[in-house]
């Protein structure tokens, strides 16, 4: 008998930001690519205030990693879309995962983009992945993504 509280949801929660700076991620998807896309989005929800109303305009930037196992991929991702929110900050609003392949190694390559008016406005603060994020595959409903940021 499987226990549905314990199970999570597909999508993601994020903590709210501690005292120290420190805020918490989980993403959990059906499979690796929507655990990874979900984990993006709780970065840039954590990295970025939501945009006042919606845009869509058409417009990206690049967002690519790699890893040996499913954690260090995730972590290369997260560090190479705090660089675009760096850049482009408030500017960005979504962030989709394009692809991902497994390499000859066993390891992971995957790409995406982050949208939305890539104007140049700072954030503020770009928060860094704090430690190593985990990963865990085969359980319900699939993948599991945890990671914690901290505000410089």
């Amino acid at each position: 008998m499987i226990d549905r509280e314990d199970v999570p949801v597909p999508g993601f929660t994020t903590s709210p930001w501690s005292p120290v700076g420190i805020a918490t991620l989980q993403a959990a998807g059906n499979d690796t690519r929507s655990a990874l896309e979900a984990g993006l989005r709780a970065v840039l929800a954590l990295a970025t205030a939501p945009p006042q109303t919606s845009v869509d305009t058409g417009r990206s930037a690049p967002v690519r990693g790699e890893g040996d196992d499913l954690a260090s991929l995730f972590a290369d991702l997260v560090d190479d879309l705090l660089g675009q929110i760096e850049f482009f900050g408030g500017g960005l609003h979504d962030v989709v995962l394009d692809g991902m392949v497994r390499r000859d190694d066993g390891g992971y390559v995957a790409w995406g983009h982050a949208s939305g008016t890539l104007e140049s406005t700072s954030p503020g603060v770009v928060p860094r992945l704090l430690g190593t994020p985990s990963a865990s595959e085969g359980a319900a409903p699939g993948v599991v993504l945890r990671a914690s940021l901290q505000r410089p």
